[in-house]
């Protein structure tokens, strides 16, 4: 049988099926590697992975570099990491200056070192995805290792302000080889891990995240079950800055602002229609963190004057037990 392709993984994985599938005991039967959980028992098979979730980012900074009044042709550029292809299956943008959202101005991609391009024309921001709603590729935009993928933009809108803008590319660091081999377990159940920045957190989390500061919560996993992480959702009481980090391996290349992540208020009010619970981010491939794990979260404020509250949840499926079991 042919290999399932990253594509076909990631419409699975929308659909809730991704790279797994539970199969019920025949009559409810006990399996060995039962543990102490009502779900159902059964056979539940995640295939050996090769794909990894991860997330690149382009930033224009108003007056920084060439991005300045009236730019046509603004660059910016990152370099895709030598162990790994980078497939991008989601796009999301964020733009903004001190009067609220700017959608008026342009972008368009290359790659190198072939120059390859991927507009017929510049686009306008709002042809694209937005983080409650990101934008799905057709087919996955294979970047190469190695490769630099540049972000091309132009100040088409009002010159008198600049935008901040921001374009986040979801998707998945493919390598040669599985980095993790097939894991066969016997019992499945949804499962939320949260970071919180709260003073209800306690010893659990943190307190609130000062104006301008940085808060930083370690979670650690149960050790009786790995986590697959499936999705996620923010919410605070401004908008923040999220770095995720596991395995030592960050998930993305900068930290991202909360709204590219379908972030939203706690108190939604104003034109702020939507809860990030609504529109939660959809992982286009799962991340799984063994048992006994570690999510660290690290937010940064973007009030100058207030501290804010935030929570990050982890949305996923616990798999028992740790490790899987031998077939």
């Amino acid at each position: 049988m042919a290999p399932e392709s990253l594509l076909s993984r990631f419409k699975r994985h929308l659909l809730g099926g991704e790279v797994a599938q539970m199969v019920p005991a025949p009559g409810g039967a006990v399996l060995p590697g039962r543990v102490n959980t009502g779900q159902p028992s059964g056979t539940y098979i995640r295939r050996p992975q090769d794909a990894k979730f991860f997330t690149y980012l382009h930033a224009f900074t108003p007056n920084v570099g060439q991005w300045v009044a009236g730019a046509v042709g603004a660059r910016d550029s990152f370099q895709v990491d030598g162990d790994a292809e980078f497939h991008v299956l989601k796009q999301a943008i964020l733009a903004f200056d001190a009067n609220g959202q700017r959608l008026g101005d342009t972008v368009a991609f290359e790659v190198s070192p072939v120059s390859e391009g991927f507009n017929f024309l510049e686009m306008f921001l709002s042809g694209y995805g937005s983080g409650p709603r990101p934008g799905i590729v057709p087919t996955p935009l294979v970047l190469p290792r190695s490769a630099i993928f540049t972000a091309i933009a132009n100040n088409r809108n009002n010159t008198a302000t600049l935008p901040t803008i921001l374009v986040a590319h979801f998707g998945a660091k493919v390598y040669r080889n599985p980095y993790l081999p097939q894991r066969v377990y016997r019992q499945q159940k949804p499962y939320a891990y949260s970071a919180t920045y709260s003073a209800f957190a306690g010893t659990a989390g943190s307190g609130v995240i000062p104006a301008s500061g940085v808060g930083i919560v370690s979670l650690r996993t149960d050790g009786d079950s790995d986590f697959d992480v499936r999705k996620i959702t923010v919410v605070s009481d401004a908008p923040v800055t999220v770095q995720v980090q596991s395995d030592e391996d960050k998930w993305f290349l900068r930290p991202l602002r909360s709204e590219l992540l379908g972030g939203s208020l706690i108190e939604v009010g104003g034109a702020l229609g939507f809860v990030s619970g609504e529109y939660p981010f959809i992982m286009p491939v799962p991340r799984l963190i063994s048992g006994a794990g570690y999510i660290n979260t690290t937010l940064t404020n973007t009030d100058a004057v207030n501290a804010v509250r935030a929570q990050v949840v982890f949305w996923g499926t616990r798999l028992y037990p740790a490790g899987g079991v031998r077939r």
